[in-house]
């Protein structure tokens, strides 16, 4: 049995479109990141292809996750070669580099009758928190980010004048598109996007499901309580997200960013404030 109990997703821009999605059925539920484009513009006629990517893959899950049931290799595959069908049809120009195509993080799940089913690329995260206490944390390690990247990060930002966008750099541009051109490469790293093959180096867990557990999946901008900022353990997080909604955690990630950290060396980051987007969910055996 599947309860969704809270929702929340918010741009980390106002301005900006929200290139996070999220959604739910009777048994799956999903989220998706949408990567910030390098591109030297839009290939795609919509907000941002990012946004798209998001919101198509959303809807496809949404309409086709009923036939899959808790296959979420094939309804994985049957969206990224739908969309990739699409991106071929309708981009406006050839790309320029791998760096160009659209990409994403996600974290889906189906709930069945005695097992929870879980498919990932990349950042996105599923904790489970049972009414025992015991806790089980899917996705990119919870664990300290690399140190490396943070000093990479932290370096590049030394260099730009506080209140200047870091993606107006370009020597962030140079990073960030480099390692872009290693998406869905056999020396790079998988994701979901525009390439089919990637579904075959997805993450996947089959867990038992034998006691009511409480589910939080999100993007890393929610997840960031925990995983960036370390304010949270993550089953910290999903008790309160649970006992006090997920508005009350989104403020404190807020808070953070606005007002803490606003010109980002703390922690440092390219965006001062990440799209957030979570769904709080129930799950008991039959």
């Amino acid at each position: 049995m599947l309860q969704i109990l809270d929702t929340i997703s918010d741009p980390g821009n106002p301005g900006k479109p929200n290139e996070d999605a999220f959604g739910h059925g009777a048994r799956h539920a999903w989220v998706i990141d949408g990567a910030t484009g390098v591109a030297d513009s839009e290939l795609l006629d919509d907000l941002t292809d990012a946004h798209w990517l998001a919101r198509e893959a959303g809807a496809f899950f949404a309409a086709r996750a009923h036939d899959h049931g808790e296959d979420l290799h094939g309804l994985t595959r049957s969206a990224i070669e739908a969309l990739s069908r699409r991106f071929e049809a309708e981009r406006k120009r050839e790309p320029n580099g791998r760096y160009e195509l659209p990409s994403a993080a996600m974290s889906l799940v189906h709930v069945g009758e005695h097992e929870i089913v879980c498919a990932n690329f990349a950042d996105c995260h599923l904790v489970l928190l049972a009414d025992d206490g015991e806790v089980t944390a899917l996705g990119d390690a919870f664990g300290d980010h690399s140190e490396e990247g943070r000093k990479r990060t932290a370096a590049m930002l030394d260099k730009i004048a506080d209140g200047e966008s870091p993606f107006a750099s370009d020597d962030v541009m140079r990073y960030l598109r480099a390692a872009r051109n290693r998406q869905n490469t056999d020396d790079g790293y998988w994701i979901f996007g525009v390439d089919p093959r990637a579904v075959d180096y997805m993450r996947h867990w089959s867990l038992p499901l034998t006691k009511p557990v409480t589910g939080l999946l999100m993007t890393d901008g929610f997840a960031s309580l925990a995983v960036d900022y370390k304010r949270l353990q993550p089953a910290e997080l999903v008790a309160r997200a649970r006992d006090e909604g997920l508005a009350a955690l989104l403020g404190e990630i807020r808070k953070i960013e606005r007002e803490e950290d606003p010109n980002m060396r703390r922690y440092p980051r390219f965006k001062r404030s990440d799209d957030a987007t979570a769904v709080l969910f129930r799950a008991a055996p039959r």
